[in-house]
């Protein structure tokens, strides 16, 4: 009996407050889903890694340029993707957290889209089972008011997604001002300064990072943790964004 009220429950849901897509605004099928199947293929992947400094594509996933650059970035998208914005924009400053494994996925997919295929040379493949996922963290008061970090959300599904170990040794030890409210380049650069801590350098030492964060802008934020990280010990860093500015 109790299965067939929650059926019914549903239907009526459906028929009182039936389901939309976020980005499109019509109605969708399933319940469990917040964007349409057409919305969700229109979203255009990247398929290589990017110099963090010019932002020049990296096809080999090897700098070409830059070489004094501490990591490389991985952004599944660009922020001028209005249906991928959308998503983002819901999931960060309206709070879905459902929308963690739709953005989770399309990071995988890019992911997939940068590994080389099989006959490619060995120097060229990236071997991503032998890193380990770390997420950008929040203030713990920030995350008390979101409810979630987002980015370890999305960190959390990669682990899962593709067998890396998730640790968690960045702490973040300044209530810094949101990034996005600073314009200016060297206001962000001193806003977040001194931002990040190690507590077990044990944790990062030797160890290849995959960095997890939401949005890639003025790259401040990465900066100063891989610089953190690098101080600790880390050895090859990636940055895996879900889009670039």
């Amino acid at each position: 009996m109790f299965p067939f009220l929650i059926k019914t429950k549903n239907i009526a849901l459906d028929i009182l407050f039936p389901p939309i897509c976020l980005n499109c605004q019509k109605t969708i099928d399933d319940r469990n889903k917040l964007i349409c199947e057409k919305c969700l293929s229109l979203i255009k992947l990247n398929n290589t890694f990017f110099c963090p400094v010019c932002r020049a594509r990296l096809a080999e996933n090897k700098k070409i340029c830059h070489y004094d650059s501490q990591y490389l970035l991985a952004a599944a998208g660009n922020y001028d993707d209005p249906v991928l914005q959308n998503l983002i924009h819901y999931f960060k400053y309206k709070y879905f957290k459902g929308l963690a494994p739709i953005l989770g996925e399309i990071a995988v997919k890019y992911i997939g889209n940068c590994l080389p295929s099989g006959d490619a040379p060995q120097g060229q493949k990236l071997k991503i089972e032998n890193f380990i996922i770390l997420p950008i963290p929040l203030h713990p008061a920030k995350e008390r008011q979101r409810g979630f970090n987002q980015a370890k959300l999305i960190a959390e599904f990669l682990s899962n997604k593709l067998n890396l170990e998730l640790i968690e040794p960045l702490k973040r030890v300044k209530n810094t001002e949101p990034q996005a409210k600073l314009k200016d380049q060297n206001k962000r650069i001193k806003n977040i300064s001194g931002c990040f801590e190690i507590k077990n350098p044990e944790q990062v030492k030797h160890k290849n990072i995959l960095l997890i964060d939401d949005v890639f802008t003025s790259g401040a934020t990465i900066n100063e943790a891989v610089k953190i990280l690098k101080i600790n010990g880390a050895s090859k860093i990636i940055t895996l964004v879900l889009a670039k500015a």
